[in-house]
């Protein structure tokens, strides 16, 4: 039989186990979001400086990947389309700086998703300035221990 003192020591023993469990999951969750805020930040660093092979980086090269751009008028779909979409975007600026203020990330296993404003600020080729706010969704999908984006969608904010 269990003396009431042992039981006690098995219950509190289980507790600080199930609460340890418990922290343990909410710093697993944060290192997540962390590891997918630095894959946003990767994509934004890629689109501010013209670099199609860091998008590359950032993608899942996947028929299913899409982008939809704020000027877009149909989405474009498959890694082959959002790739050359990249590249027609990057020709057309002589400078381009994007940023995401405050996104809200989830994850939810190997799935994530950032919702945000996005601030663009540039130059097109033929010199005109051009600034612009963005309702942004990016969503990831976790391969083999990296978050690779698989949808890009952009609207601008009315003025």
């Amino acid at each position: 039989m269990i003396s009431s003192a042992s039981l006690r020591h098995v219950i509190i023993a289980g507790g600080a186990i199930f609460i340890f469990g418990i922290v343990g999951l909410h710093a697993e969750q944060k290192l997540e979001i962390e590891t997918v805020a630095a894959a946003n930040h990767a994509f934004d660093t890629a689109i501010s400086g013209r670099d199609i092979k860091a998008m590359e980086r950032v993608w899942a090269a996947e028929p299913y990947a899409i982008a939809v751009h704020p000027a877009s008028k149909a989405l474009v779909v498959g890694w082959d389309a959002v790739r050359k979409s990249w590249e027609g975007t990057f020709d057309r600026f002589a400078e381009i700086s994007v940023s995401m203020k405050e996104p809200q990330i989830h994850v939810a296993e190997n799935v994530a998703w950032v919702v945000g404003m996005e601030s663009v600020q540039g130059k097109s080729k033929n010199g005109d300035a051009v600034s612009f706010t963005a309702f942004t969704t990016n969503m990831y999908q976790k391969r083999e221990g990296r978050w690779l984006m698989v949808l890009h969608t952009t609207s601008r904010v009315p003025q």
